[in-house]
């Protein structure tokens, strides 16, 4: 996981490889460098089963190393062909090229891949022409799930009972296992059955069944968006949007899916108030603990789109905790993140820069800091408690626990009890800063943005030893050293 670090986001490669390798038989082929070849590491480290990704490389080669009429991997029609041959039970390849391969301009091949020799079909190749070295790896996963729904969703008449598509995060996502099963186990309790769950764990039949629900649940949006989209405008299948994040988001998804589904709204509200009352804790420990806990609490979140406005949604409005700043890293997304963040926030802000990123963060002075796993080091360095709830994270817990559903807001409401009830201890966070020389500013600015939090803290309370009303360059120095 070291080779993604000091970015939120990899390559457009990526993201459609982690869609593939999300999927069953469905193998992706990588046009790459020959060093580029590192998901098989990325992947082993993450699912600790020690199985290969269905993944394979296809070495774009120098013109001095390239072996004309030889059999050394590179050929790129022949990869392909061979994946079917090597993998017999794959029915559909995904062609994902890395900015080199882009930039080499090398034409995709037309010619059909061969029969399987275990089904006797011919799987279908999906070649996402819309690959840029300017599209990264959120948005490539999301294009690349919309073209394999193309490929392979088939118009069908709708179930004769209520059933859903679950459309959620892929592999790498944090306990991404987990928010399939708290949904699924939510729409039972109303009464509606799964249609196909959406990368992770499906296979090209799934994909084809698709039209036959009553209603697609999108559990995250960056990847789902544009499959279910085409769904809609496809087949007329809605979508049920709203984050299944806090009591609020996962009630008003419930109702949505059964208006859809046609259920007695009655019996669905049941459902939720049972949920209340048994499984979900956070509206419990907003309503149970002190004022002093929430009141004046300045919250910093960064990250994805759905985590960060889940969040940012269930914290302002069910615990009353002020959400300030609120950002992302997904600049695509800008316009529609900054509609829904401004619902509970007026600072909300978009980059993918993380020394901005650290330059708001210690602007705000937030008793807590959520986010991914790069604000951690901001967060250490400004002495402040840190959750890591918003991807990319690198940490990866054997027993998976959702963040979405009731279940998973009695996790969050356990999280934020951890670390709530040790503001108090850190007074230093909420302290006024002494004013600062114009040269200990600009000496300030030299010192890299993880890092500045740290120092202008240390620098500070080196001032106050001394009694000085100001913090100079000479102060500054002396702090650091």
């Amino acid at each position: 996981m070291r080779l993604m670090r000091g970015v939120y986001e990899g390559p457009g490669s990526h993201g459609i490889l982690r869609v593939a390798a999300s999927m069953t038989n469905v193998h992706a082929v990588l046009r790459a460098l020959p060093h580029e070849g590192y998901f098989h590491a990325l992947y082993g480290a993450w699912s600790r089963g020690g199985e290969a990704p269905p993944v394979t490389l296809s070495p774009v080669w120098g013109d001095k190393l390239k072996q004309e009429n030889s059999m050394a991997p590179g050929d790129l029609s022949r990869d392909l062909s061979q994946v079917v041959r090597r993998h017999p039970g794959t029915e559909s390849v995904i062609l994902a090229r890395s900015e080199a391969a882009l930039l080499s301009g090398e034409e995709i091949p037309t010619a059909a891949l061969p029969e399987s020799p275990e089904t006797g079909l011919t799987p279908g190749l999906v070649a996402c022409d819309w690959e840029s070295p300017i599209v990264r790896e959120v948005e490539a996963a999301d294009l690349a799930l919309e073209d394999l729904v193309r490929a392979h969703a088939k118009g069908r008449e709708r179930s004769p009972d209520p059933t859903v598509n679950i459309f959620g995060p892929p592999i790498f996502s944090p306990n991404a296992a987990a928010e399939y099963d708290e949904a699924e186990r939510l729409l039972d309790l109303i009464g509606v059955r799964i249609n196909a769950r959406v990368p992770l764990d499906a296979g090209v039949r799934d994909l084809a069944r698709l039209p036959r629900a009553w209603a697609n649940l999108v559990l995250y949006r960056e990847t789902c968006e544009s499959a279910t989209m085409y769904l809609q405008d496809e087949f007329g299948t809605q979508r049920v949007t709203p984050p299944m994040i806090g009591s609020a988001g996962t009630g008003a998804a419930l109702r949505a899916v059964g208006e859809l589904c046609r259920l007695d709204p009655q019996r669905v509200q049941r459902v939720i108030w049972g949920e209340l009352s048994h499984t979900s804790r956070l509206p419990w420990y907003a309503r149970v603990a002190t004022p002093e806990t929430f009141e004046g609490h300045r919250v910093a979140i960064f990250g994805d789109f759905t985590y960060t406005l889940g969040l940012g949604y269930a914290l302002a409005r069910e615990v009353g905790l002020e959400v300030a700043p609120c950002g992302t890293y997904l600049t695509h997304l800008e316009r529609d993140f900054l509609f829904h963040a401004h619902t509970f926030t007026e600072d909300a802000f978009v980059t993918d820069d993380p020394d901005e990123v650290a330059d708001r963060l210690e602007q705000s002075r937030p008793v807590l800091i959520i986010g991914t796993h790069l604000e951690r080091e901001t967060a250490e360095t400004l002495n402040i408690p840190f959750l890591p709830l918003c991807p990319p994270v690198v940490t990866h817990s054997f027993v998976q626990r959702p963040l979405m559903g009731y279940a998973g807001s009695s996790v969050l409401a356990d999280a934020l009890e951890g670390v709530l009830r040790r503001t108090d201890e850190k007074p230093e966070v909420l302290a006024t800063s002494l004013p600062w020389s114009d040269e200990a500013l600009d000496e300030l600015e030299e010192i890299p943005a993880f890092l500045r939090g740290r120092a202008r803290r240390m620098a500070e309370e080196r001032a106050r030893k001394l009694d000085a009303t100001e913090v100079t360059a000479e102060i500054l120095a002396e702090a650091r050293h």
